[in-house]
C-alpha cells in the first residue's frame, strides 16, 4: 500500500480528473467515428482498417491510448492510497468513474457499473464528494452520443 498522505491523494485525483475529462472528450469523438467506420464496412474486417483510417478514428484512438498510459499509473496510486477525507474519496471515485466507461462505441448512453449496488454506492459517493454535477454532465454527453 502506498504511503501517500491524503493531500497527495487529492493532488493525484486533481491530475487524474484533468486527464479523465480529456479522455472523455476523445472517447466521445472516437465512438461515432468507430460506429461510422463499422457501418460502412459491415463484416469486412479488411475494409474496416481502411475505414478507421479514413474517418480519423485511428488518430483519436492513439490519443486515447496516450492518455490511458498517463492515467493508469495515477489510477494505481490512487487505488493503493488510503483515503481519510472526502477529497481522498473523491479521487477514488474518479478512478471508479473511469472504470465504468462504456467498453465499446455502440453503448447504452450511460456508464457501465457492474451491478445496481455498485452504481448506487458510486452515486452516494458522488453526492458526498461533489462529483454529481460532473457525472451528470458526462452521462448527458454519453446519452447525446447515442441519439
Amino acid at each position: 500500500m502506498s504511503t501517500a498522505t491524503d493531500a497527495t491523494l487529492i493532488a493525484l485525483g486533481e491530475r487524474f480528473e484533468k486527464l479523465l475529462l480529456e479522455h472523455m472528450d476523445a472517447w466521445l469523438t472516437w465512438a461515432p467515428r468507430m460506429r461510422a467506420a463499422r457501418a460502412e464496412v459491415e463484416d469486412n474486417t479488411a475494409s474496416l482498417a481502411v475505414a478507421i483510417q479514413r474517418t480519423g478514428c485511428d488518430v483519436v484512438q492513439a490519443h486515447m491510448s496516450e492518455l490511458e498510459r498517463d492515467m493508469q499509473p495515477l489510477a494505481k496510486e490512487i487505488i493503493a492510497a488510503p483515503a481519510t477525507s472526502l477529497g481522498g474519496l473523491r479521487a477514488k471515485a474518479l478512478v471508479a468513474l473511469w472504470e465504468a466507461y462504456p467498453t465499446h462505441a455502440s453503448h447504452e448512453g450511460t456508464f457501465e457499473f457492474r451491478d445496481d449496488g455498485s452504481r448506487s454506492l458510486f452515486e452516494a459517493v458522488a453526492v458526498m464528494t461533489g462529483l454529481s454535477p460532473l457525472v451528470r454532465e458526462l452521462e448527458a454527453r454519453l446519452a447525446a452520443d447515442v441519439e
